[in-house]
C-alpha cells in the first residue's frame, strides 16, 4: 500500500509540473500579426488598387508624407509611409483598430496614437488647404462657378450641416449628442463650393445643437457679417434669412411663379454641398461611424478628413467614387422663424426678380 501511495504522488507530481509548464508556456502568446504588409503587398498594388484602398494615387500619397513630415515626430519602429498608410486606412474604411493594427504589423495602442498624430499633423495644414474666399477676385471666382448652374449671382458659399455617429459619452451629458434621428453624433458644418472644394469647416457641437445655433457660434460669422453687399451665403430654411444668407421661401402653399422659381434654382445650387458632404463621407467612411469616446479628439479626425478632401480634389479633381450617398438630411423646421431679415428679404427679392 505504502509502495502504491509513493507511485501515485510521483503521477500526481509528474501531471501538476506539465500543467504548470503549459500555462507558462500559453499565458502570453506572442500576438499573430501580417509580416511584411507594406513591403510586399501595398509595393505590389497597381494605382488602382492603391486609390481604391486608400483614396488617393500614389503620387499624391507620396507628396501628402513630405508635407505632413516636419509635423510628425520621429519613430525608429515605425517609418512615416506605415504611419500615413495605416491612418488612411483607417479614416477610409470602416474596418475595427484590431482588423488594421494586425494588417500593418502593430498593436491596436500604437495604431491609435498614429490615428491621433497623423490627424494633428493634418490639422496643422488646415489653413494651406481649407481658405474661405477673402478677396473680391477670390470670391468673384467661386461666385461665377455658382452662377453657371441657376443664375443666382453673388454666392461665396454653401452652407450645411452634417452629423457624424458616435458612440456619445456615458455621463449624464449623453442627452445633449443625441440628435434629432435619435442617435449621439457630432455636428459638423461644411461651406463649399461649386468645384465641392470645402472653403469652411466647424464640428465639435453635441448633435441636439441645431444648425442655425452652430452657424451663429462659429468664427466664419463675423466673417459674413463683413461680406461685401453683393455677395452671400446659400443654406436651406435652417438658418435664418439675412444680408449674408440667403434661403429658400418658404412654402406656404401660397407662393408665386418668382417665388418659386427662385426656390427651384435655390435647391439646384445648394445641392452642391449636399454632393460635397457626400464625397466627404464616401472617400473617409470613418465619418459613416466613428468610433471614438474622448470627445475631445474627435474634432481633430473629422478635420483631418476634411484637410484629406480638399487635398485630393485639389490634386486629382472629383474621380467617381462607389455608393456616394448625398447628405440630403430632412430640414430642422424649428430654427427658422416667420420673422424676416429687412435687408435680407429686399435682396432676396430683387434676385428672384433676375431670374
Amino acid at each position: 500500500m505504502a509502495d502504491s501511495d509513493s507511485v501515485l504522488s510521483i503521477l500526481i507530481d509528474e501531471i501538476t509540473d506539465d500543467n504548470t509548464s503549459l500555462m507558462l508556456t500559453c499565458s502570453n502568446p506572442a500576438p499573430v500579426r501580417v509580416e511584411g504588409y507594406v513591403p510586399d503587398v501595398v509595393s505590389m498594388y497597381s494605382d488602382v488598387e492603391f486609390q481604391s484602398h486608400l483614396r488617393m494615387h500614389r503620387s499624391t500619397f507620396e507628396e501628402l508624407c513630405k508635407i505632413v513630415a516636419p509635423d510628425m515626430a520621429r519613430e525608429r519602429s515605425i517609418s512615416l509611409e506605415t504611419r500615413m498608410l495605416a491612418t488612411l486606412w483607417m479614416l477610409g474604411n470602416m474596418e475595427c483598430y484590431r482588423s488594421v493594427a494586425d494588417r500593418f504589423g502593430i498593436s491596436k495602442g500604437t495604431l491609435h496614437l498614429t490615428v491621433m498624430s497623423s490627424s494633428k499633423a493634418l490639422c496643422q495644414q488646415k489653413s494651406n488647404f481649407i481658405n474661405f474666399p477673402t478677396t473680391r477676385r477670390e470670391m468673384d471666382q467661386v461666385a461665377e462657378g455658382f452662377s453657371a448652374r441657376c443664375g443666382i449671382p453673388g454666392i461665396v458659399g454653401a452652407v450645411d450641416g452634417t452629423h457624424v455617429p458616435v458612440p456619445g459619452p456615458r455621463s449624464q451629458h449623453r442627452a445633449s449628442f443625441i440628435n434629432r434621428k435619435g442617435y449621439p453624433s457630432i455636428q459638423l458644418q461644411v461651406v463649399c463650393d461649386s468645384k465641392l472644394r470645402l472653403l469652411d469647416t466647424y464640428t465639435g457641437w453635441p448633435g441636439s445643437v441645431h444648425d442655425a445655433r452652430v452657424f451663429r457660434n462659429c468664427p466664419l460669422l463675423d466673417v459674413c457679417q463683413q461680406l461685401p453687399a453683393p455677395y452671400h451665403l446659400i443654406g436651406d430654411s435652417a438658418y435664418p434669412l439675412s444680408r449674408y444668407m440667403l434661403v429658400p421661401y418658404r412654402d406656404n402653399g401660397h407662393l408665386d411663379a418668382q417665388q418659386k422659381k427662385f426656390n427651384k434654382a435655390h435647391s439646384s445650387t445648394r445641392v452642391d454641398v449636399e454632393r460635397a458632404i457626400g464625397l466627404l463621407k464616401s472617400k473617409f467612411r470613418r465619418l459613416k461611424n466613428l468610433d471614438m469616446l474622448l470627445a475631445e479628439q474627435i474634432p481633430e479626425v473629422i478635420t483631418a478628413c476634411c484637410v484629406l478632401h480638399n487635398f485630393i480634389l485639389d490634386r486629382e479633381g472629383e474621380d467617381v467614387v462607389e455608393d456616394v450617398e448625398y447628405d440630403s438630411a430632412s430640414v430642422e423646421e424649428e430654427g427658422c422663424s416667420d420673422s424676416l431679415n429687412a435687408a435680407g428679404e429686399e435682396k432676396r427679392r430683387n434676385i428672384a426678380n433676375l431670374l
